[in-house]
């Protein structure tokens, strides 16, 4: 019986998955074209799900609501949970290296993920030129032209010799806004951009006045935010000294309903000494006997102003915030999804936070919210809270995200965790090594490849296999070595927490897991680092890898000791500034280096991934180079961290020998 006949009686008898089977096979010897339709209607029967891992399957099952998941597949699942790592081997060794001289201390890490004074004093100020040096405060408003009225007033008593404009951006309002812009023109560069009214639009209108801005640095200002004297100076100054933190300036409630702008244009100070009253927020603010109390001040206080907190996009408010404009190109804009009230600052302030952004309070830019008499205009909060707190459970999963059971889990907007290939003439493996990454015990990742210009079949492999899957995302680019490859993956990636999985590899079950159990412990972690066993090409054993249990910063700046499996943070990868595409090997030894410079590592004593050795792995092919760039890279370690007076250097000129001396350069 011929092939295509077997093929079509499985087919009659309704064995959809085998007659694919078989009709595909089919293909391989006599061209996809002759086979073509009878490979469609067998996947158009089988449903989208057809070929999907049994994991995606059960998210999506999950996902629709009238579906139970598969039996069968949850039966996988569970199995999976069983297998767990083996243990590593165990042995006494000194965290410092014998040789390691006693003054040379390396430079400090950061007291918490937002350290922004450690950061500032690593880094220098981008420099501008004179005429972009300045602030364009964005104003975003929906009628109440009175509210507006008192807020121009106060930024015309801005002491400062800074130079600022202000764009009013309207959000289609009913009322005239026209006059009152009319009557400042003269006092202000002020502009006015508006949009229609689509109904609440603020993440939309943002960005429109964000793109009419002429100055390298913006801040987003309530039209009801009236701010203090010292406001445009105090944001300026602290920009002027790091332009890699966003600011966030405090509020206090006050009316302002008997005042008009003669009457502040008059009394600079006339805003600023009015009492404390009770806001008509119902959210987002606590009360102290007859006044409201911005309810950040006791967070900023106990973390010196956010810089030991770890999440401090949490507090990032739009209605008085100022920061780079470049961050609009690193993170992007504000979404424009956000339809309803309430969310947009946390989902932007968190790529903010991802992007590498710090983030500081500013006691004095101090902005006085005017509390609308009988809450007139005032948009209806709770309701859209209701609608927005999903949309940031779906697309921040840093601090909010917590894993659920196989049996609610669904597939998110924006996962949790994602592992990133780069896969180069590797079609022999790359199933293997993609299914082990779909795996896992925790459901909440994707799979992003880059494909460095394949030769052999490994593209049309991963279109195929994975064409249709949801978790998994993939590119392809003309040939630049595994530094490029690796960069265009992570840049592909939306995790917060990111995996790293070479090609021809492949991990246990539990990988993910055992690292993400240790981040969520510590949110300080840069990188936490599994170790390895190598493997041949059919899964057996050689003999466990490498292994040196227990981690300092003094032995990885010596020999690469983080083994796989690792997982970094996003937030640090960015702050380390990613893979020297430059480097032809020795590549994942200078990115280690430079994110041990910016976080704490964490290593777990687990044999979780599997190395496949083969002989052409770049570590034994080139051994020269490698060791050649062994030495440049600790050495640029070094420099990095001011150390110049110690260079790291070979005892030995075999290729294979890492053996090292600390000589003492005259600086």
């Amino acid at each position: 019986m011929s092939i295509f006949s077997e093929a079509r009686k499985f087919f009659e008898n309704g064995d959809y998955i085998k007659a694919l089977e078989l009709y595909e096979e089919a293909g391989k010897s006599f061209g996809k074209e002759v086979v073509g339709y009878h490979v469609e209607r067998c996947r158009e029967i089988l449903g989208d799900s057809y070929g999907l891992d049994k994991i995606t399957q059960i998210l999506l099952a999950n996902a629709d609501g009238s579906k139970e998941s598969p039996p069968e597949q949850l039966a996988f699942y569970n199995d999976l949970k069983k297998q767990r790592s083996e243990d590593a081997q165990v042995k006494t060794v000194k965290p410092v290296p014998a040789a390691w001289p006693s003054d040379l201390f390396l430079a400090p890490l950061p007291e918490s993920t937002n350290d922004f004074e450690w950061y500032g004093a690593k880094r220098n100020q981008n420099s501008y030129k004179d005429e972009d040096y300045g602030l364009s405060i964005i104003i975003p408003t929906f009628n109440r032209a009175k509210l507006l009225d008192v807020t121009l007033a106060c930024l015309v008593n801005q002491k400062t010799n800074f130079n600022f404009e202000v764009i009013v951006a309207d959000d289609g309002s009913k009322e005239d806004l026209i006059p009152t812009i009319k009557n400042f023109e003269s006092l202000l560069q002020i502009k006015y951009v508006r949009q229609p009214d689509y109904g609440y639009q603020l993440c939309a209108i943002r960005n429109l006045g964000l793109r009419a801005a002429k100055y390298e640095f913006v801040s987003i200002l309530d039209c009801d935010m009236a701010p203090d004297v010292t406001w445009v100076e105090s944001y300026l100054t602290e920009l002027k000294k790091n332009d890699n933190v966003a600011l966030i300036g405090p509020r206090k409630y006050v009316d302002t309903s008997h005042l008009s702008s003669e009457d502040i244009l008059n009394d600079p100070t006339l805003v600023g000494s009015l009492p404390e009253v009770l806001t008509t927020e119902t959210l987002g603010r606590s009360n102290t006997g007859e006044k409201s109390v911005d309810w950040r001040l006791a967070h900023f206080e106990k973390t010196d102003s956010l810089r030991l907190c770890d999440s401090p996009f949490r507090y990032f408010s739009g209605g008085n915030v100022a920061f780079a404009k470049k961050w609009l190109v690193k993170a992007g804009w504000f979404d424009e999804e956000f339809t309803h009230w309430g969310g947009e600052d946390n989902e932007f302030g968190y790529r903010l936070y991802r992007a590498g952004c710090f983030f500081k309070s500013v006691d004095d830019a101090m902005a006085f919210h005017q509390e609308p008499p009988g809450a007139e205009n005032e948009t209806d909060r709770a309701a859209g809270k209701e609608v927005t707190i999903k949309i940031v459970h779906q697309k921040v999963p840093y601090f909010y995200r917590r894993l659920e059971p196989i049996e609610n889990a669904v597939i998110k907007r924006v996962p949790l965790v994602s592992i990133y290939v780069p896969a180069y003439n590797c079609e022999d493996s790359i199933e293997r090594c993609v299914n082990s990454a779909l795996n896992q015990t925790v459901t909440d990742l994707e799979v992003c490849i880059c494909d460095d210009g394949s030769t052999d079949g490994t593209l049309d492999l991963i279109k195929d296999k994975y064409g249709t899957n949801p978790r998994v995302r993939f590119v392809t680019q003309a040939n630049g070595g595994i530094g490029k490859a690796s960069n265009t993956a992570v840049n592909l990636s939306r995790g917060y927490y990111i995996g790293q999985l070479d090609s021809d590899d492949y991990l246990e079950p539990d990988a993910v897991e055992l690292c993400l159990s240790e981040f969520f412990k510590n949110r300080q972690l840069a990188c936490v680092y599994t170790t390895n066993r190598n493997v041949n090409s059919d899964g057996s054993l050689i003999q466990n890898g490498y292994n040196w249990p227990e981690y300092s910063r003094e032995m990885l700046t010596t020999a690469m000791i983080c083994h796989h499996f690792r997982m970094f943070t996003m937030r640090a990868w960015n702050l380390a500034a990613g893979f020297d595409e430059k480097i032809l090997n020795a590549v994942d030894y200078d990115m280690y280096l430079k994110l041990s410079e910016v976080g704490p590592f964490k290593h777990v004593n687990k044999i979780s991934y599997n190395r496949v050795l083969h002989g052409e792995n770049t570590s034994i092919k080139k051994l020269k180079e490698q060791k050649e760039n062994h030495f440049k890279v600790v050495n640029a370690s070094l420099d990095r961290q001011e150390r110049y007076e110690f260079r790291y250097l070979p005892m030995s000129e075999e290729d294979s020998c890492r053996k090292y001396i600390f000589e003492r350069n005259i600086v």
